[in-house]
This record gives C-alpha cells, structure tokens and sequence, in this order.
C-alpha cells in the first residue's frame, strides 16, 4: 500500500503567503495608504494633533494676512494649510522592509518639523489611526492567507 501526500505543496504554499506578509509592498503599503487621506483631513482640514485636540490657534495679525492674502477664512483654529503646498505634498515611501508616508520635498519635511516645533506632535498617529492600522493589516493578512 502506498500513501500520497500533498504536505510539500501545503508547506510550499504557506511558506510563500509569509513572504507576501513580510514584503513591504502588501501590509505596509495598505497601511500606510489608508492611513494618508485621515492623516491629511485631520492635520489640513479638521486642524486636530496627535492627541486628537486643535492644534493651536492663530494670532490675530497671522489671520488677518491669512484672510487678506490669502482668502482664507476668520477661522482662528490652525489648520496647517495656507498655499496648500505642504498637504499636497505627501507621498508613499518604501524602504526594504516598509512604507511610510513621507513629503516629497525637503521644504515639506521642513515646515512639518517647524510646525511641530512651535505645536507640538501632529504627525505621529492618534488612537483613530492607530485602530485603522490594525484593522488595515489584519484585513491584509487575511486576504494573504487566505
């Protein structure tokens, strides 16, 4: 009596759902491009920080320029958008082993660093985001492993 088995083939297939999760461009890309729409609604529209709260508020000769030159509104809540150029300049960044969201000039990089400079954390995630990276990774594995 013979017996058969197909166990190299299982084996060989699960070994290559764990590269997939382990390749940056399957989890950590779909996290990070979920993650980039709230991230940019809630730092250049909502005004919120990493902790969730307003940013700060505008001082009144900042808003005035803000209105007059810029046609923006009386609102005095800071919303980290004035050209729009800082907001329209997140882009998706791969490494070896992950993407991220990143800005595509250095200017960019800058004026986020002097936003948190004088505002505090605004770019690290809040608990929202943190949950949505979850649920995005977990929802990949299961497509992978399926």
């Amino acid at each position: 009596m013979e017996i058969t088995s197909n166990l190299t083939s299982v084996i060989g297939d699960i070994l290559g759902k764990f590269e997939q999760l382990a390749n940056p461009q399957t989890v950590s890309r779909a996290v990070a491009t979920a993650l980039m729409p709230e991230m940019r609604k809630r730092i250049h529209v909502d005004g919120k920080n990493s902790k969730d709260s307003q940013i700060g508020v505008y001082s009144n000769s900042y808003l005035k320029l803000r209105q007059r030159k810029y046609n923006r509104t009386a609102d005095s809540d800071v919303v980290i958008s004035l050209t729009r150029q800082l907001e329209n300049s997140y882009v998706l960044g791969g490494t070896q082993t992950s993407y991220n969201i990143s800005f595509s000039t250095p200017l960019s990089f800058d004026k986020a660093t002097w936003m948190e400079e004088k505002y505090g954390k605004i770019w690290d995630l809040t608990i929202k985001e943190q949950e949505i990276v979850q649920i995005v990774a977990n929802e990949e594995t299961k497509l992978i492993m399926q």
